[in-house]
């Protein structure tokens, strides 16, 4: 048998190669391969299925219309076309990985462990997590916990590999020894040791232990808001009449968990789909997870693909622990798919819903002030701030924010007051102090302090190139411009089509006598497309100089040639 091993990026990249029968649908062909590349995963199942059916033996295709499959959650016609492959005798990663998949949903691990003895596995990690699990069902527990910590020696894949095992010892009733194991295990703050934590707390209801479970989770999840910490909340106080709670203790949570564990990994180190493909079959293997669910948004929308995303979102239900996460994300996917008003409308329902949750509030106010209506946004930032107070948790994002808010609507006094606020719950956060410095320095108020403000946050972020043209900028304001040349200039370097940068640059290569060298930068400012005020203003500099500018403002010119102008 043939064995073609794909990347995650398999599909583009052979389509992109033309391995397609000459006699086949060509348009057809063209428009799957622009649908695999936008990753528009329904219009690119639709064309290759056409294209397929003029060319039943091309492997190429055949794989490439399982990826998409996979990718839509479509297991069942991606196992059907991994069938085609081993009918012209073809085997990928991929398609064993659709068939090795399958077997463990159908709880045939003889056969996915015969499967992968046969040199038709997935990856040397899962298969031998699949093996470890095939063990256990045949009773097997001393050689599974050694596949296990076999996977762990020496890697960092130590904590995963034991979560494995306590898991594959739980999802068999063997709880006290899962426990022992993440007793034993070094937690940190990292997502797999929430997991693992989560799985602790059930693990001690499990063997009821209760008053533990309670104790253990005040500890360490407290009076969180996340949706684990709802999530467990729920589950102990319901315990007493509930024993046999929900979990991710069963067969299906434990082995999904292992595909959903490494699409989490690759989330932030590999293309997106290649994620998307592990996610996919991780919910395919345990239709109740709903954390698959959000990662598979997630990974939907940062593709691109809104409307799928908001439909993955929308599977979490109203009763779930997990529906206001899955919410504000769907207000995500809603927002950056054009939907503005769709969005808004979930958010005014959650804030409605979910009144005393400060987060919602604080949610509304950052969609609403993106879209510049702020007065609507102050007053959303208003109640969470309440209810921040009242739960004594306020945090310096929110004042910012509202300070931003305020700040816009030229109510000065209360921006500042947000601003030092900020600053009081934390002193070096560079953004809020490059904001309050530069607006103070924009205003020509209290310019010493505002230098130091803005000295300090280029000191904490040194490669900002807003801060950085703050300090330039600072610099301008005092008439310091020799000295404030190489700092413009680097900020240009760190954003060359920024449209205000631009004009600062322009601006200071005026004041230093560099005429002609401002107009060009004023030229590209304009192409940057400003906004309107700052485009109209810039205009005017082009056809009169920055010195009649200012002094139409009613400020100082950068020359002493104009100082007796009016």
């Amino acid at each position: 048998m043939k064995f073609f091993h794909y990347s995650s990026c398999l599909v583009i990249g052979l389509l992109f190669a033309g391995v397609v029968n000459a006699e086949i649908s060509f348009g057809g062909y063209l428009a799957g391969r622009h649908a695999l590349s936008a990753k528009d995963f329904d219009a690119a199942s639709t064309y290759l299925s056409r294209v397929i059916k003029d060319d039943l033996e091309n492997p190429e295709l055949l794989n490439g219309l399982i990826s998409v499959q996979v990718s839509l959650g479509n297991i069942a016609a991606a196992k059907h076309s991994a069938d085609n492959l081993d009918l012209i005798n073809v085997q990928t990663q991929l398609s064993n990985m659709v068939k090795v998949a399958t077997q463990l949903h159908a709880r045939d691990y003889g056969k996915a462990k015969r499967q992968i003895n046969n040199d038709q596995g997935i990856n040397p990690l899962l298969d031998k997590i699949v093996i470890g699990w095939a063990l256990a069902e045949e009773g097997n527990f001393e050689d599974a916990k050694l596949i296990f910590d076999k996977i762990g020696e020496g890697s960092s894949l130590a904590q995963f590999s034991q979560m494995q095992k306590a898991s594959m010892l739980a999802a068999y009733g063997r709880y006290q020894s899962a426990l022992s194991i993440l007793d034993n295990l070094e937690m940190s703050s990292s997502r797999l040791s929430v997991d693992a934590r989560v799985m602790k707390v059930q693990l001690l209801l499990k063997l009821n232990k209760k008053d533990e479970a309670a104790d253990y989770f005040s500890k360490f999840f407290g009076e969180g808001a996340g949706s684990d910490a709802l999530s467990l909340r729920s589950q102990i106080e319901k315990h007493v009449d509930a024993p046999s709670i929900d979990s991710s203790l069963s067969l299906e949570a434990g082995i999904s968990y292992a595909f959903y564990a490494i699409a989490d990994i690759l989330k932030d180190e590999a293309d997106p789909n290649t994620a998307l493909l592990y996610v996919r079959l991780a919910q395919y293997l345990n239709a109740n997870s709903q954390k698959a669910v959000l990662l598979a948004a997630d990974l939907l929308e940062q593709m691109g693909q809104y409307d799928l995303a908001v439909a993955e979102y929308s599977k979490i239900s109203s009763s779930s622990s997990y529906f206001l996460s899955s919410e504000l994300g769907r207000v995500g996917a809603l927002r950056a798919g054009g939907k503005t008003e769709a969005a808004l409308e979930v958010l005014y329902f959650l804030s409605r819903e979910f009144g005393d949750n400060g987060i919602v509030h604080n949610s509304l106010g950052d969609f609403l002030r993106r879209e510049e209506r702020y007065s609507e946004a102050k007053s959303a930032y208003d109640k969470a701030i309440e209810i921040y107070r009242e739960n004594n948790n306020i945090t310096w994002l929110v004042l910012y924010a509202r300070g931003i808010t305020h700040e816009r609507l030229e109510e000065w006094d209360e921006a500042e007051s947000d601003f030092r606020n900020a600053l009081t719950i934390k002193p070096d956060q560079a953004n809020v102090l490059n904001y309050l410095g530069y607006s103070l320095i924009d205003r020509g108020e209290k310019l010493e302090e505002a230098m130091t403000m803005i000295e300090k946050a280029v000191s904490l972020q040194p490669e900002s190139g807003y801060i950085v043209d703050s300090l330039a900028w600072g610099l301008f304001k005092l008439g310091k411009y020799e000295t404030a040349i190489p700092h413009i200039e680097k900020a240009a370097e760190l954003m060359p089509v920024d449209p205000i940068v631009t004009d600062h640059l322009g601006d200071l290569y005026w004041a230093v006598g560099r005429q002609l060298e401002a107009k060009f930068q004023w030229r590209r400012a304009l192409s940057f497309d400003p906004e309107l005020k700052d485009a109209n203003r810039i205009r005017e500099k082009l056809r009169v100089g920055l010195d009649r500018v200012l002094i139409n403002e009613g400020l100082k010119p950068t020359s002493d040639l104009y100082a007796n102008d009016k």
